[in-house]
């Protein structure tokens, strides 16, 4: 008895800490402006032969519908905690595949020409899989693609090089 209070209040805590996005909170949030301008800067290093306005499509989109994603799986932090969530069906979505999926479908609909956009996963098989999307172009080397890693940070969106990601090893799915 008394572990099933312990659940039940352990459970209320984080079922209280769940993020809550709305429209008009995404993009007004400074530092959510300052990931996209960061996001956009990083795109446009992919090579001389990104557009500008795509690089800051894809940035504002992949910024704002991960936070959206977030709301909608109703997150708790931190993702792994989320995560047993999901294991014990008290919540439906937000493993890693999801965000990865969902974020991917959406921004595959704005057809960007001047990069495309690919599925990554490190430690295929294995307990801990961890699937991603990256940005690339034909002219890049895989390593210097970017990671848009949607589940990371609950939501926050999670962006690097692939050679500076010092947590995962990634291979293209």
């Amino acid at each position: 008895m008394k572990h099933y209070i312990i659940l039940i209040i352990t459970l209320t805590f984080f079922l209280g800490c769940s993020v809550k996005n709305t429209p008009s909170n995404i993009v007004a949030n400074k530092t959510t402006k300052t990931n996209i301008e960061k996001l956009t800067t990083q795109i446009n290093s992919l090579n001389d032969y990104i557009d500008e306005e795509e690089a800051y499509s894809l940035a504002y989109n992949a910024v704002t519908y991960s936070k959206y994603l977030a709301q909608k799986y109703e997150v708790v932090k931190p993702a792994l905690f989320h995560n047993l969530l999901i294991n014990l069906d008290i919540r439906d979505r937000g493993l890693c595949y999801h965000y990865a999926n969902d974020l991917l479908k959406y921004l595959n609909k704005k057809k960007y020409k001047t990069f495309k956009l690919i599925k990554i996963v490190s430690s295929p098989g294995q307990y801990f899989e961890h699937t991603s999307i990256a940005v690339t172009t034909h002219r890049n080397k895989f390593n210097e693609s970017i990671i848009l890693d949607a589940w990371r940070d609950s939501g926050k969106l999670y962006f690097s090089k692939i050679k500076d990601d010092k947590k995962y090893n990634w291979e293209i799915r």
